[in-house]
């Protein structure tokens, strides 16, 4: 019986020791949610059970920890309640989000009617969250190997109408780019998108997913493919809202 009591205790401060971890999340409820959605340009909301723990907790609470700074961007939890007072239970199924469904992500993102859902079947790695939230809003999140003066013109480049135009102006950028070898990864992409069309960026993404996929290179390698692929990410066409 004494170690029961102290396993549940022991549980419980985990529980109570994970909540508290999350540093930069803000803790919405009912009353709060839509004051605190309606004043920022993305915010990014998990509704779970009033006390998580896990590696997908563990993922959230990096990812707040990372974009914590962006004045922009709020992460924020929900905690759902199925006993007692059951608080936040019907701002849940506002969205139709049940307890069998924990945890679920949605993006609130300003000017947009819907909340868009972090993808169900998706695994919760921090680098997929941040894509996530750089494809869905127009607010600059950087990622690993990234140069944010390049991601810009990458998005530019891809839709622009002469895109050998967009080429030159990022070779006279590099004459004073420190990072020149990053640089030169999204030269090297804009002449292949000029060859073989904007296609190019999902077949190489693709391909790259399953190299890392299949986990046959080394540590260092995996490591230049992903932030190849980050790179890539800035080569995505945007998806507009339908009206």
């Amino acid at each position: 019986m004494n170690f029961f009591y102290i396993l549940i205790f022991t549980l419980i401060q985990l529980s109570l020791s994970s909540a508290d971890d999350c540093k930069g999340c803000v803790s919405l409820d009912e009353y709060s949610f839509d004051k605190i959605v309606s004043k920022f340009k993305a915010v990014i909301v998990k509704f779970d059970v009033s006390y998580p723990y896990g590696d997908k907790e563990d993922v959230y609470v990096q990812l707040s920890k990372d974009i914590g700074t962006n004045k922009d961007v709020v992460v924020a939890r929900v905690g759902v309640q199925d006993y007692g007072d059951k608080n936040n239970e019907a701002l849940a199924k506002k969205y139709g989000i049940t307890k069998d469904d924990f945890p679920v992500v949605l993006l609130f993102v300003e000017g947009k009617r819907d909340p868009i859902p972090f993808p169900v079947k998706k695994e919760w790695v921090i680098d997929d969250f941040r894509h996530f939230l750089r494809d869905n809003t127009n607010i600059y999140i950087g990622l690993p190997g990234c140069i944010e003066s390049f991601d810009k013109l990458a998005q530019e480049f891809v839709v622009a109408s002469n895109k050998e135009k967009k080429l030159k102006e990022a070779e006279k950028m590099l004459e004073t780019q420190q990072e020149g070898s990053t640089a030169q990864i999204y030269i090297k992409l804009m002449k292949k998108v000029i060859s073989d069309g904007v296609q190019f960026v999902q077949q190489e993404l693709a391909r790259l997913k399953k190299i890392i996929k299949e986990g046959k290179v080394n540590k260092n390698k995996m490591e230049e493919l992903s932030q190849r692929m980050n790179i890539l990410h800035s080569f995505v066409v945007k998806q507009k809202e339908e009206l």
